[in-house]
């Protein structure tokens, strides 16, 4: 069976890794060669370094391999830490104990998580009131409503975004290249298991959602928080499913040890750009209600979010577009409807920076003060919007002023003025 290790994006550097652990385990049996050569020393650490972080190349292959079969696979968005303690509890005999920090793993914290993230995405955005309640449902464990739902919506939710059929269904495409979460072994697999015919009633209890037994009135002893936390860690899943969909990604020449070598080099030098990198100075109040578009520098992340405010002042939806980062690589004639949809039942009266703070190498935070009109009320706002440094082309985050990036507004930081 194909593994996730044989991916496009993982292949090369476990290959690369493997051959530098044979090189140096062969060095080490000719320790003079050091003498020779006292700079492979120097770099000695740094390699042992880089082949002992390589393992976690090769969990999620071990995560399926173990959980699989009860209805967990891993994916892109899992956390490496539950990711490396769940595997080193399955393999170790202690597979109860990684159940449950599975299962413990959903609690509130992810859960809004996954709000958050369905709170920027069009076709979940639409079943958020729903997700809300089906929240609080799970937290006061009424497990009992909130499966059902949860499978309901999650079905429809595929149908949407595939525009085809819904993740239920037998003829349903799942499987995406080049990916973890959408992989043979992953959530294609995950729905032949909870799509399991279920013909006869029982009240025996089951620990996985089975759907057509839940829908339909068979497993009548569904109720329990391990199935109800297996639809949540789902949904999770589809919207890495749906985000990897959209970018389409496909099969590209394989490369050389060479130009691997190369890639890693670029890496290691963008990792030193990065350790360099200092945050501004923070500025006073004063400071920054005296600036405006023309005395801020261009380029920086102040002069980028007055564009974006003046043009929603103006109602100027066509200059919002490109400033918005969930907008990179989508098609201007679709996002417009979109964006004027989210803002013009807000009217934006004026708006001034109070302060700018640099978070990461790639992120600003930039409190600021709004006043608008919404629901024929006037009111005010300070709040944080959050901009990010990002490449022009796949939205991924970049070390600031890096040639192939720009400068984009996180709309989920205008949440609580947008969708509140």
């Amino acid at each position: 069976m194909p593994k996730i290790t044989d991916n496009e994006s993982i292949r090369p550097l476990l290959t690369f890794s493997q051959l530098l652990q044979t090189g140096y385990t062969f060095l080490e049996k000719i320790p003079f060669i050091y003498t020779i050569n006292p700079k492979l020393k120097e770099h000695r650490n740094q390699v042992m370094q880089m082949i002992k972080d390589s393992h976690i190349l090769t969990l999620p292959d071990k995560f399926n391999e173990l959980f699989s079969k009860d209805g967990w696979i891993c994916y892109s968005g899992l956390s490496q830490t539950v990711l490396e303690q769940s595997v080193a509890l399955g393999s170790t005999n202690k597979y109860e104990e990684a159940k449950e920090l599975l299962i413990e793993y959903v609690d509130e914290k992810m859960v809004e998580f996954i709000l958050t993230k369905c709170s920027s995405r069009p076709e979940f955005k639409t079943r958020l009131d729903l997700l809300k309640l089906l929240k609080i449902d799970y937290l006061e464990q009424r497990y009992h409503s909130c499966i059902p739902l949860l499978l309901a919506l999650i079905d429809g939710l595929v149908n949407d975004i595939s525009k085809h059929v819904g993740f239920f269904t037998e003829k349903s495409d799942l499987e995406l290249y080049d990916s973890i979460t959408s992989h043979e072994t992953g959530l294609p697999f995950l729905k032949l298991i909870m799509n399991t015919s279920r013909k006869k009633t029982t009240e025996e209890e089951i620990l996985i959602p089975y759907r057509n037994g839940i829908l339909h009135g068979r497993d009548l002893n569904f109720s329990n928080k391990e199935v109800a936390s297996k639809c949540w860690w789902l949904l999770d899943c589809v919207i890495d499913w749906s985000d990897e969909k959209r970018i389409d990604k496909q099969p590209i020449e394989s490369i050389s040890i060479k130009e691997s070598l190369e890639k890693y080099n670029k890496t290691q030098e963008l990792s030193k750009r990065i350790s360099l990198w200092k945050k501004r100075p923070i500025k006073s109040e004063k400071y920054w209600q005296s600036q405006n578009l023309i005395t801020i520098e261009q380029g920086l992340p102040e002069h980028t979010l007055l564009i974006f405010l003046n043009a929603w002042k103006e109602q100027q939806w066509g200059k919002m577009f490109p400033i918005l980062l969930h907008n990179i690589g989508k098609h201007k004639g679709k996002a417009i409807p979109e964006i004027k949809s989210d803002y013009q039942k807000i009217k934006l009266l004026n708006f001034r920076i109070d302060s700018s703070e640099d978070q990461t190498p790639s992120c600003t935070n930039i409190s600021s003060y709004l006043e608008y009109v919404k629901d024929d009320i006037k009111q005010s706002s300070n709040i944080s919007i959050s901009l990010n440094y990002a490449n022009t082309e796949n939205g991924y985050p970049e070390l600031r002023d890096e040639p192939n990036g720009s400068w984009y507004i996180l709309q989920l930081s205008l949440r609580q003025i947008l969708f509140s």
